[in-house]
């Protein structure tokens, strides 16, 4: 029988390792765990964005350029 629990943290990766996040069981949410410096900057970057498109739902004139990024975007995959 077992008398003592030891605490238990489940690590996961969407993309095979490049991204690793950790959370205990049961829990839903989860936090980033990295060493890698490229990755950090890279996730920086990614929050940057991700700032400047929640931003684009109180700023007419930034809701314009990002649709046209959008559309761009789009343009730019159907050509590779």
């Amino acid at each position: 029988m077992v008398s003592k629990i030891t605490e238990i943290t489940i690590f996961e990766s969407p993309d095979g390792g490049r991204t690793v996040y950790a959370r205990k069981p049961g829990e839903e949410t989860r936090h980033l765990r990295t060493n890698n410096e490229s990755h950090d900057k890279e996730r920086a970057e990614y929050e940057r964005w991700m700032n400047i498109f929640n931003a684009r739902r109180n700023n007419s004139a930034l809701n314009d350029v990002c649709s046209q990024a959008e559309v761009l975007y789009e343009l730019s995959k159907d050509s590779e």
